[in-house]
């Protein structure tokens, strides 16, 4: 092939050939079909107008009119010219150009006060209403959130209060018992036969000798009230009086007894149950010790 000759699929060939069907007519049937073809593929080319609805006319018309300003040929121009009034002008009466009406001169209207169509059957005010209705539901909706939402907020507040009382007084108790025992062993260390006051230290039930009579094979307990008073013994073996059931007890009996008993620690043998350390004298007590309370040994007070 030469230079010369151009290739047969080369773009320059391909860009001739149409769409439309090729060939020779066979016959005036097939002739007919290749005209209608040919007017198709015309005519799908071109955009036909959309068809606008009576509404989209009446708008389109509206919009222009309004778009319009008003006529010098019209009778209201007329009579608005009549008063001094010129294309541009502000409508209503004129002010004197204060600061005061600066303001509401700048919000004189200039062009007519835009029109709404109103669509469907209601009666005038009936939308305001529909509106006023909706916000209402809302509102109340809004308001029953709320108050569902208060209502956990308290459920929340509550629940940590009681958390905090329960862990209180868990630590206030667990404070006693330890108070009683280093009572206790000080009050031994220094020779006391009984405490200062009787629940300062525990007390122990013991077996009474009833108790081990009918402990004896073939012998019958009876159940009286001399045999149903148990004794109780402090550590050493002298009586005490009966064991203080202190969980039974409210929290506020329970911080006078923890205040009761630690004061006699300190004053007595100089000894703070928070700290863990028996000091030498009130002034080294006074000075190392952080306070008489477990907030101020934590920093809380």
């Amino acid at each position: 092939m030469s230079d010369s000759e151009d290739d047969y699929m080369s773009a320059d060939i391909l860009s001739e050939v149409s769409d439309k069907p090729v060939g020779i007519a066979k016959s005036r049937a097939h002739q007919r079909q290749l005209n209608i073809h040919a007017r198709f593929e015309e005519t799908r080319t071109i955009e036909k107008p959309k068809r606008q609805t009576l509404a989209e006319k009446e708008k389109e018309r509206r919009e222009e009119a309004l778009a319009k300003p008003i006529s010098h040929e019209s009778k209201g121009f007329a009579l608005m010219a009549k008063m001094g009034f010129k294309p541009g002008m502000t409508l209503g009466k004129k002010r004197e150009t204060t600061e005061e009406h600066e303001e509401s001169e700048q919000k004189r209207l200039k062009i007519p006060i835009s029109i709404e169509i109103k669509e469907g059957r209601k009666g005038l005010g009936h939308e305001k209403q529909e509106i006023a209705v909706r916000n209402e539901k809302v509102e109340a909706v809004m308001r029953k959130m709320k108050e569902q939402a208060a209502k956990h907020e308290e459920l929340i507040v509550d629940y940590k209060i009681r958390r905090r009382q329960e862990s209180t007084l868990k630590e206030v108790l667990k404070d006693v018992w330890s108070s009683r025992k280093v009572c206790e062993e000080l009050d031994h260390r220094l020779g006391t036969k009984i405490p200062k006051i009787g629940w300062f230290w525990r007390s122990y039930a013991v077996k009474t000798d009833i108790d081990d009579d009918c402990d004896k094979p073939g012998t019958s307990r009876r159940f009286d009230e001399e045999q149903e008073d148990k004794k109780y013994k402090y550590s050493n073996g002298l009586d005490a009086p009966e064991e203080i059931d202190f969980t039974a007890i409210d929290e506020d009996s329970l911080r006078d007894r923890l205040e009761q008993i630690t004061n006699y620690l300190r004053t007595g043998h100089f000894y703070c149950v928070w700290c863990g350390s028996l000091f030498d004298s009130p002034e080294d007590l006074e000075e190392n010790c952080p306070g008489d309370t477990r907030h101020a040994h934590h920093g809380l007070d």
